[in-house]
Parts: structure tokens; C-alpha cells; sequence
């Protein structure tokens, strides 16, 4: 059971990390804000990735579809609702009420970072719990990564791959990029930009302690090069992105991130103590045999 958690969390903390039409005169340039001032699409990029670097928090609607994976969770299927805050420290919450792997359906995940803790809710925690009925599992990020090696600010950087600012920063990579025209989300004007962009290119975009989480995650896909949709508003902010892997890749991915309430206050809090059982205490128990009866341990 252990394991079957340990790659559950995997996967949740992986969808934490990181879908063509008519295209326009590739040399098209836009009017900023009526200014007169005349921009490129590259250069409208480069401005949204500046302008969604000033906010410091948002909410996401996201959907993310994964096929053609040879891993034991197959096909994976999401659908959920994202917080996300960078001020005063990085926290986000995510809630996915339908997930499905290989085709069949794992039920509902919300997922919270507060602190260097991240907390978990998933069905199968309650036969990991021993039966305690708490439906939340604590992981101390820093005390899972004295036990286990792994380096947990990287993995925190990891979970920064649904960022928007890094996201949009990526895309000024795109050698290609065009305004496909103007169009309506969710109410709000925008304009739509298309293209594609190789992935160490555009990895090569961010700050030097991001790169290497990228590259981690580029390499485990096998995604060479990605195609890419964005619908910029009035205010320079992305309000829709769509991100789809290039056929060249192992696996295919589509997903799309809907933005909205940017420098919004966002609630990201600690669940209650008494809902919450300590992966650490749990994985005490298991190496001093209280475990035993534990399914997989």
C-alpha cells in the first residue's frame, strides 16, 4: 500500500508541475493599450510575461489529458481548480474532483502547500491511516527529503511549472509566434497568439535554479518541442494557455490553464489537526514493525 501511495503522490505532485487554427501574418504587429505603439507577437509575449511576473497571486482552471504513457498509470486524465500565491512564501492549494489513470477512475485529490509541509487528500489514505477515519496525510517535505535524499527545493521549483510567469517566459522562446485574432474568454476580450517553441530553448528562458527541474521533467516525457496558445487581455495578463506536446514526444499531453482574479487574495490554509494523520509517524511505525498489517508495506 505503501508504494501504491507513494505513486499516487507522484502523480499528484506531477499534475502540480506542468492545448492551430488560421495563423496571421507571422510579421503582425499589435497596438498596445491604444498607445500607438506598435508590437510584434513576440514582443507581446515578452510583455505578458513581464506584466503576470508583477502579481504575486491568481486562481486557475485546469485540464490536463496524457496519453500513450508506458508507466504503470497509463492514460491520465485530469480535471480541477488551482490557488497559487508567491507572497510572503510560496504556497498553492489544488483540487481535482475527477482523475482518472489507465482508464479507470481514482477518485477525487485536493493537495495543499503550506510551508514546508504538503498535505494530501486522497481516497486511499484510508487504508493507509490504519482506519483512523482522517481523511488528510501530512508530508514533511523537509523530513522526507533527510530520509530519502531527494532534493526538496527542487521539487518545490517543480511545482512552480503551473506558474504562469514561467509559463509565459517560456513561450518568448517561440521563433514562430503569430496573433491569430481577437477573441472572448469568459467574458473578457482578449487577443489569441499561436506557435511553438523547442523546450530547451524556452527552458533556457528562466532563472538558472528552474532550469534544471524543467530539464528533469523534458527528459522523463521525452517532449522535445511543444505548440502553444495564449489569449493575452487588455492588461497584458494570459487569461487562457494552451499547451500541447509535438507528435515527436513519447507521450502526448494537452493541457489548458484558464487565469483568473490575478493579486487576488487566495485561502490556502493548514487542514485541521484533528483530519490529519503524519506520513513520518506512519513511516515509524512501519520500521519498528507496527506496520505489519498494513497492505503493501
Amino acid at each position: 500500500m505503501i508504494r501504491r501511495f507513494a505513486a499516487g503522490a507522484a502523480l499528484a505532485t506531477g499534475l502540480a508541475l506542468s492545448l492551430t487554427g488560421c495563423f496571421g501574418d507571422p510579421g503582425k504587429t499589435v497596438d498596445e493599450a491604444g498607445k500607438g505603439l506598435k508590437l510584434s507577437a513576440a514582443q507581446v509575449l515578452g510583455k505578458a510575461a513581464e506584466k503576470t511576473g508583477q502579481t504575486d497571486s491568481f486562481k486557475a482552471d485546469l485540464n490536463m489529458q496524457m496519453t500513450g504513457g508506458s508507466g504503470p498509470t497509463g492514460d491520465v486524465s485530469a480535471n480541477g481548480t488551482m490557488q497559487y500565491r508567491t507572497k510572503p512564501d510560496l504556497a498553492y492549494s489544488m483540487n481535482f474532483a475527477d482523475m482518472s489513470a489507465g482508464g479507470k477512475s481514482i477518485g477525487a485529490m485536493e493537495q495543499r502547500l503550506v510551508g514546508r509541509n504538503m498535505y494530501i487528500k486522497m481516497g486511499m489514505l484510508s487504508q493507509l491511516t490504519g482506519g483512523t477515519g482522517k481523511p488528510w496525510m501530512k508530508i514533511s517535505l523537509d523530513e522526507i527529503g533527510a530520509k530519502s535524499g531527494m532534493n526538496i527545493d527542487q521539487l518545490l521549483q517543480q511545482s512552480r511549472q503551473m506558474d504562469p510567469v514561467q509559463n509565459t517566459k517560456m513561450l518568448t522562446a517561440s521563433k514562430d509566434a503569430r496573433e491569430v485574432g481577437k477573441e472572448t474568454i469568459d467574458g473578457v476580450e482578449t487577443t489569441h497568439y499561436t506557435g511553438t517553441y523547442r523546450m530547451e530553448d524556452a527552458i533556457a528562458k528562466l532563472s538558472p535554479e528552474m532550469q534544471e527541474a524543467y530539464r528533469k521533467n523534458a527528459s522523463s516525457t521525452g517532449m522535445e518541442a511543444m505548440h502553444f496558445d495564449l489569449w493575452v487581455d487588455g492588461q497584458q495578463l494570459p487569461r487562457q494557455m494552451t499547451m500541447k506536446s509535438l507528435e515527436s514526444a513519447s507521450q502526448n499531453m494537452t493541457m489548458t490553464m484558464k487565469y483568473h482574479d490575478f493579486g487576488k487574495p487566495v485561502d490556502i490554509t493548514e487542514p485541521p489537526a484533528s483530519q490529519v494523520s503524519d506520513f513520518g509517524d506512519l513511516l515509524g511505525k512501519i520500521g519498528t514493525g507496527a506496520g505489519a498489517g498494513i497492505p503493501g508495506s
